[in-house]
């Protein structure tokens, strides 16, 4: 009874107060992910483009981004590094999310994510690194 409690707790109370805003070209894997996170309680918002994301971060605020590393219009790293290195966004968690076998290499850039998600994963796999980093992000 009393983890049941604490699962629904943790549902009401924390997953609602986080944003999460997910940036991926690959329309299924957007649809997907805010599935999955939605039906967690988390409050989600996807993305498609490199082109106009950083406006859109300081318009949304989320405490958590999930980004794709390869984006049509630009470079999700390079994107990740510009919003580490912000002062006014440095404090939003990031979540790089690849299929590229060097993905690991980007924690060594200036204005490194915060964590790795790689492809393919599955979806307890995505769920307990949001877990992990959202704490962080409140």
């Amino acid at each position: 009874m009393a983890c049941t409690l604490s699962i629904a707790y943790y549902k009401v109370h924390v997953a609602m107060k986080n944003k999460i805003l997910v940036v991926d070209d690959n329309e299924f894997m957007l649809s997907l992910i805010a599935h999955i996170l939605d039906n967690q309680g988390y409050v989600v918002e996807t993305y498609s483009q490199a082109t106009g994301l950083l406006e859109h971060i300081n318009t949304y605020k989320p405490n958590l981004i999930i980004m794709d590393a390869q984006l049509p219009d630009g470079d999700g790293r390079d994107l990740c590094s510009k919003i580490k290195q912000s002062n006014s966004t440095n404090n939003i968690r990031i979540v790089m999310c690849s299929g590229m076998d060097d993905i690991d290499e980007c924690f060594k850039q200036q204005g490194p994510p915060d964590g790795i998600l790689h492809k393919p994963f599955d979806m307890k796999q995505l769920i307990n690194l949001i877990e992990v980093e959202l704490p962080l992000a409140a």
